[in-house]
């Protein structure tokens, strides 16, 4: 059969010419992506020479939905189905990997080339039905043999944007996320386009970050470059960025009341009507450290007269991400569920109390961790 358009036809004669897209049945499954196809007439000499397929850079742990409305609005939760489903995908993707998680049996490790890939796939099993939470993505590193540093793939990013907004693309670039710019060049419409080196954690997030920063005019495509020396500490944008979140401590529907009055203390994610439960994320705080809120706080109902009685409550539209755009923006400690209806934003521990002890812990390790260090550094110099 030869696709031609979104149509599939068969060859008739079965005859196919360089360029064509064709499909085979009754193919073997010893047979591989990148193998020779020849007839028994007029044998090729020798295979083709395949290009190698680009090494994924990121992992992403999918589970069943253990939510609190888990069930509600999808048809398949159970993480068997969600494993059996992923295996599946690796028949027709041959760039995701697939394979169990060690550390949760429950868990499955899926393997790809950056959060488009990865929203994409989530895309695609929603509307099939499927409930899911996806944890943080990890960068997949490696150990270099020879010295024995720590390694992390790096990419090649161009970037067609506007001259008025070269400078905001090379500035969101080579600060913060590490990156190195290699080529510049200008046209006569008044379009640059930028070459970089990035590592690939300066990359997440950075697609919808640098969309709103040039009004949509930036144009970037990205692919893998090779592995390098670990770059250090990057800061990305999104969560990661020193502010924090509105997490939920009460169950139940959003209301307007409630909203309106948490509209002032940063962006919400959530509009009234919305099911919330303790632990989920409705909006993103304007100062930094995670901020517990109320949002299905109704008006008190009495018969004590008020001035603002009559006046009209106005809400600004909730801001709403796709799942790509959350990959890259949520944080270690959060988690994405997925259903069919809905794309929730929430904490991996729902309960606000073990939040506080394992937040307290973390912060003892770090900073036992920096005195380590710096008494290390400065025992070595001694007294002067």
């Amino acid at each position: 059969f030869a696709n031609i358009g979104v149509s599939r036809v068969p060859l008739d004669p079965p005859v196919a010419h360089a360029g064509d897209i064709v499909t085979l049945t009754g193919v073997p499954e010893s047979m591989r992506v990148g193998d020779t196809l020849t007839s028994t007439e007029n044998k090729v000499p020798a295979a083709v020479t395949t290009p190698p397929l680009a090494p994924p850079t990121l992992s992403c742990l999918f589970g069943a939905n253990n939510g609190p409305l888990s069930g509600r609005e999808g048809t398949i939760v159970a993480s068997s189905r969600v494993r059996a489903r992923l295996v599946s995908e690796t028949d027709n993707n041959v760039t995701l990997a697939v394979e169990k998680s060690e550390s949760d049996a429950e868990k499955t490790v899926v393997y790809g080339r950056g959060e488009l890939q990865i929203g994409i796939l989530v895309e695609q099993m929603r509307r099939e039905g499927y409930e899911m939470v996806i944890t943080p993505p990890r960068i997949l590193t490696t150990t270099c043999p020879a010295t024995g540093s720590k390694l992390e793939p790096y990419e090649e990013v161009i970037v067609d944007v506007d001259s008025e907004y070269s400078g905001t693309v090379v500035n969101a670039l080579t600060g913060s996320r590490r990156g190195v710019l290699v080529e510049m060049s200008d046209d006569a419409r008044g379009k640059a386009r930028l070459k970089f080196e990035v590592p690939s954690r300066g990359l997440l997030g950075f697609g919808p970050e640098i969309a709103t920063a040039t009004r949509g005019t930036a144009v970037m495509h990205h692919c893998y470059l090779e592995d390098r020396e670990y770059a250090g500490n990057i800061t990305r944008g999104g969560g990661s960025s020193g502010r924090g979140k509105l997490v939920s401590n009460e169950n139940g529907k959003a209301t307007l009341f409630a909203l309106e009055s948490l509209s002032a203390r940063g962006t919400l994610f959530v509009a009234p009507g919305d099911v919330v439960y303790p632990g989920m994320v409705v909006g993103e705080n304007n100062k930094s450290g995670d901020l517990e809120v109320n949002p299905v706080r109704a008006k008190a109902t009495s018969n004590m007269r008020t001035q603002a009685k009559d006046e009209k409550l106005y809400l600004p539209p909730p801001k709403r991400m796709s799942v790509e755009e959350l990959i890259g923006y949520m944080n270690e400690d959060e988690v994405i569920e997925v259903t069919p209806l809905s794309v929730r934003l929430r904490k991996s521990e729902l309960d606000a109390g073990v939040r506080e002890r394992l937040a307290r812990t973390r912060k003892k390790q770090r900073d036992a961790a920096l005195k380590e260090k710096g008494g290390g550094k400065g025992g070595k110099g001694g007294k002067r």
